[in-house]
């Protein structure tokens, strides 16, 4: 199952947990739940997130399955390297601290026109 942020300005907006049975701890699911007082306050957001043999050492891969529209996220969902919180990557960094950063990166996202609440890659 999915565990939450517990602490912080996005607890309780962010969630992941491994996929399925993963013994490596390689694929993960992750929810976000837009940023309140914006128009996608009310959208939840289905990702997945890949933790490769290089993980912490190289950051995770992310991908959105449900379609938003926002800078360094490509045609296909992919959130790109050069999304800041990726290209900063450190080891001593964390999933959620990414996941945390999208959900701050959607802020801006949300003056852009965005797809239908229920669309995905």
């Amino acid at each position: 199952g999915e565990k939450g942020i517990s602490s912080g300005k996005h607890a309780g907006w962010v969630s992941y947990g491994l996929d399925g049975d993963d013994i490596l701890l390689t694929n993960w699911n992750a929810t976000i739940i837009g940023p309140q007082s914006t128009n996608l306050g009310e959208r939840i957001y289905s990702l997945k997130v890949v933790a490769g043999p290089r993980y912490p050492k190289e950051p995770p891969q992310i991908r959105f399955i449900t379609k938003i529209n926002m800078v360094f996220v490509d045609s296909v969902g992919n959130v790109m390297p050069q999304f800041p919180a990726l290209s900063a990557w450190k080891p001593s960094m964390s999933i959620v601290d990414i996941l945390c950063a999208l959900r701050e990166a959607m802020v801006p996202a949300s003056k852009l026109p965005q797809p239908s609440p229920d669309a995905v890659y």
